[in-house]
Parts: C-alpha cells; structure tokens; sequence
C-alpha cells in the first residue's frame, strides 16, 4: 500500500481574515525631565584659557614662568574628546560608572539614577609628558544641579596636583587644573560629581608650559 507525501500548507494572502485595529489611549504622561534646558541646548561652550588665565594659575600656586622662551609659553601637548578619545604617545580618555551616552562627534554623558550617591567617573590619562615640567588641563564641562538652592561640585583628583572640589556653574564651564610639576611621563586626572542631575564632557586640551621658577 502506498502513502502519499503529506500536503505543505500553504497560505493565501486572499484568503486571511482582517481583524479590526483597536487602539486604547491612556491618561499617563511621561514625567516631564527636570534638567534645565540650557545643558541641551549648549549655546556655547566653556571658553579657552587665555595666556592671561594661565600665569594667573600659575602665579596662584605661588610660582612665575620662566623668562627666555624656558617656561610659561604654552604649547598643546594633546587635545582628547569623545570624537577622538585616544592618541598615539600623548594620552586618552576612559569613563566609568553611570555613563548614559558617548556620542563620537559631541560629547560623553553621565546621568546619575541615584544622584546623592557617585555620578560616574572620567578618567583622564596623559602620557608622553616631560619629567618636572608644568601642564595645565583644561577640561570643558557642563551639568546641572538637582537642587538650584545648593550647586552640586566636581571633585578633581589627580596624581601629580593637588584635590579640588569646583562649583557647578551653569551650562558651561571650563575646569582648569595646573599640574605644578609631573614625577613622571604618564599622569592622571579624575573628575567625579556630587549632587548633579547629569554632566557633560566636550573635551579636554592638556598644555605644556615647561619648567618654572
């Protein structure tokens, strides 16, 4: 007795039911962010140092550059964004914690969930750098304070300079850390927050102003 192979089912577009759409709406909203605009919109970003601005930091820590081209003519020794977070012999960027976006032509993001407790941290690695001198980190920041009665502060901490907690100031700000004298070729410099809602990082440009007086 023969068997005959099982017929394949097939389906005919023709021949299915169309079954009415049915859409229910709910009241719910989506809690509406309470971050303040001006972190989005970005206007402009925290300025650059000027030369001025550097023989103040310099002259704060109570040195003097150095005359005859030997110190306090800066020069870029590495320039790190989240576009280019690494380079060759000069430095590069890691991030950890509560890191919310990294976006390769703007910026990196930290948004907290719990705000009160550690926000995430930027690390910044330099390497390549010349034994005794003096650089000066410009890191270019902005954030936003999860209450407007008490700023929240970027906490710096570094190898080879001294610990520093900086108010948060607006949208956009520059944080400037002078490094009076590096032990070594590679330094480090971290940046963690306390009662910031959320912060940003354009970038960070490392100068080298040479030995001083």
């Amino acid at each position: 007795m023969s068997s005959k192979p099982p017929r394949k089912a097939t389906l005919e577009r023709s021949k299915l039911r169309q079954n009415p759409v049915r859409v229910e709406k709910r009241p719910e909203l989506l809690e509406r962010p309470t971050a303040s605009s001006g972190l989005f919109s970005r206007a402009e970003v925290g300025k650059r140092l000027t030369a001025t601005d550097i023989s103040k930091l310099i002259r704060k820590a109570g040195m003097k550059p150095m005359g005859g081209g030997g110190g306090g003519d800066a020069e870029t020794h590495v320039e790190l964004s989240s576009a280019v977070p690494w380079v060759e012999g000069r430095g590069w960027l890691e991030a950890a914690g509560t890191l919310q976006s990294w976006f390769p032509t703007t910026t990196i993001g930290f948004i907290p969930d719990k705000p009160s407790q550690q926000q995430g941290i930027l690390s910044i690695w330099m390497d390549g750098l010349t034994e005794g001198d003096a650089y000066v980190a410009e890191i270019r920041v902005g954030g936003y304070s999860i209450n407007s009665q008490a700023p929240g502060t970027y906490h710096i901490g570094a190898s080879d300079a001294s610990h520093v907690d900086i108010q948060q100031s607006g949208a956009s700000q520059t944080l400037s850390v002078f490094i009076p004298a590096v032990e070594g070729t590679l330094s480090l410099i971290n940046v963690e927050t306390k009662g910031l809602g959320g912060w940003l990082l354009d970038d960070v440009r490392v100068l080298h102003i040479g030995k001083l007086g």
